[in-house]
């Protein structure tokens, strides 16, 4: 499944709450990705009205066209600065070397599929399931493949 895809999915309530969660400059790093200004406009006379605005501007941007680098980016930035534990415990169940969740290892060509569906099933239980499943089809689509296939992931997007 697309990034844009993921967040379609994910809704537009669920994947604007992403963006919200971010920091000023991860906000700003998906802005420029979707092309969209990072200035503070007159409307914008509150942080939280300028935010408002920025999670209105990439949704209807991650909604309406292919825009698979705009949500990379989102889902990388929301990946990496808020969801860090349950990488980390993803990471740990498959034994891959990791700093807090992040790690340079390419795990995702290393170990066998069954093992990651496994680690995969063992933090669907632990987590947020619809957070889970845009994080491994995340994995999936960075590295065009297709291994959590048999979780059956999209079912928990019904939920989200």
């Amino acid at each position: 499944m697309a990034p844009e895809e993921i967040c379609r999915q994910l809704g537009d309530a669920r994947t604007k709450t992403m963006f919200l969660a971010l920091t000023t400059d991860a906000m700003k790093k998906v802005l420029r990705e979707a092309n969209l200004p990072t200035n503070r406009q007159a409307t914008h006379t509150s942080t939280k009205k300028r935010n408002d605005d920025w999670a209105n501007r990439v949704w209807r941007v991650v909604s309406s066209s292919a825009a698979a680098t705009t949500a990379a980016t989102l889902l990388f930035e929301w990946l990496t600065r808020t969801r860090r534990p349950m990488l980390a415990e993803f990471l740990t169940g498959l034994e891959v070397p990791h700093d807090n969740g992040l790690t340079d290892a390419d795990f995702m060509q290393t170990i066998a599929p069954e093992k990651l569906c496994e680690a995969g099933k063992k933090i669907l239980g632990k987590h947020d399931k619809a957070e889970v499943a845009a994080y491994l089809l995340f994995l999936d689509a960075s590295n065009k493949s297709e291994i959590f296939k048999p979780l059956e992931l999209e079912r928990y997007f019904a939920k989200a």
